[in-house]
């Protein structure tokens, strides 16, 4: 019996120990999109959209290679360096739209630390 609960414990932690990566709130990079996103430890998510429409669920996040995608319901994602990046609508062949809200092509929402800072990505190396 202890047996048991110690694993599933450590599951449990393992679980929210992964999530940690993606946990947090996001933050568009385009000042066009008022949509904004938070993701808890336990993969919950809500989306809010300035009409105050929200959606709420739980993210999946799959990993292959070095690539990280998040699912969100209906809605697949890439993540990397603290920023969600979402193709927003299609094209003429394959139309669709996800988030009437947000007149861009593609979505980009990064992390916002706990302070209240959004994270800048760091690719030229500098510090």
């Amino acid at each position: 019996m202890m047996t048991k609960f110690l694993i599933f414990f450590l599951f449990l932690a393992f679980i929210c120990v992964f999530s940690q990566k993606i946990s947090g709130e996001y933050y568009p990079i385009e000042s066009k999109c008022k949509l904004y996103l938070k993701i808890d430890c336990k993969n919950n998510f809500v989306f809010s959209t300035i009409g105050n429409k929200k959606i709420k669920g739980i993210v999946k996040v799959l990993k292959e290679g070095n690539v990280t995608y998040l699912e969100f319901d209906n809605l697949s994602s890439m993540f990397a360096n603290d920023t969600i990046y979402i193709q927003n609508s299609g094209n003429s062949i394959n139309p669709y739209l996800h988030f009437k809200e947000c007149d861009e092509k593609f979505i980009h929402l990064i992390k916002r630390k706990k302070e209240g800072k959004i994270l800048q990505n760091n690719s030229s190396g500098k510090k």
